[in-house]
């Protein structure tokens, strides 16, 4: 079986079949709250809109699912590409500075730094 074969196969199952059940869901809800609205039972009204709302919540998340995959996987693609953009920018900005001066007193403390370590190391 070809990949292209599999990948719908998955798809069928995993992203078009789980839609297909939440707007049936969804239907079928709706008109049993449009049912005990008409009844009387006000809190029903709410409820009667919310299934719809829902449904369409559902059709978004399986279009986003459809064109991009995996939602973190296209979160992830976008913010690394931002990262390595802001990385890359902060980095040029680095090489255009101008060295620091070096500071005589730093100077002197990483002198006396590194003696006291080789005289440490000759003492063992």
């Amino acid at each position: 079986m070809s990949s292209e074969n599999s990948r719908k196969i998955k798809d069928a199952f995993t992203l078009h079949l789980p839609l297909v059940i939440v707007l049936a869901l969804c239907t079928v809800a709706t008109v049993i709250e449009y049912g005990r609205a008409q009844e009387g039972v006000g809190r029903a009204w709410a409820y009667t809109f919310q299934w719809p709302i829902i449904g369409l919540f559902a059709i978004v998340i399986w279009n986003r699912y459809r064109k991009h995959g995996s939602l973190t996987r296209w979160f992830t693609d976008r913010y690394r590409n931002r990262i390595a953009a802001f990385t890359a920018e902060a980095e040029a900005v680095e090489a255009a500075k101008e060295p620091e001066p070096i500071d005589p007193d730093e100077q002197a403390w990483a002198e006396y730094v590194a003696d006291l370590r080789r005289r440490d190391e000759q003492g063992r």
